[in-house]
């Protein structure tokens, strides 16, 4: 009796405790996500880039896409300056540089975007998803090693 209880809670958490968490939506400026004007930035979960701020403005916490749970960033339309880091990799005894970009894009009224690091270029890409077509680049602004400091975006 006691094994069949067993089998029967492995397999439970096994076929539940594997399932992907809800996709994590994070206001920036006050922005509502129940607006149909807002813009909708999703984190591409195959090649993530870390977003830190936005307008000079930091960000409370730094989310990490995965494919656990995937974040999106729901912000104001207009002309945004976005600073943004590549993601660093977990093992901490290999010496590592910390990435850090400035994007600067127009982004439009209800529109949504995709935000990747290209893995051609080294550079974080903002994609149109209608279009699937990039709209900005982001530009390399400081390399430091991972210990020494953080990013240096002025």
């Amino acid at each position: 009796m006691r094994f069949r209880r067993f089998v029967l809670l492995t397999l439970t958490l096994a076929l539940h405790g594997c399932v992907a968490l809800t996709r994590g939506i994070v206001p920036v400026d006050g922005a509502d996500p129940a607006d149909t004007g807002a813009v909708r930035l999703d984190i591409d979960t195959d090649h993530p880039v870390l977003l830190r701020a936005v307008g000079g403005k930091l960000l409370p916490g730094v989310q990490v896409s995965s494919h656990a749970r995937a974040f999106s960033y729901v912000l104001h339309p207009g002309e945004r300056v976005l600073w943004l880091s590549d993601a660093p990799y977990g093992f901490p005894f290999l010496p590592q540089r910390l990435r850090c970009y400035v994007l600067r894009a127009d982004l439009a009224a209800g529109a949504r975007y995709l935000l990747r690091m290209d893995d051609a270029t080294q550079r974080p890409l903002l994609i149109d998803t209608t279009r699937q077509h990039p709209v900005a680049k982001g530009e390399l602004v400081d390399e430091p090693l991972i210990y020494e400091r953080g990013c240096r975006w002025r």
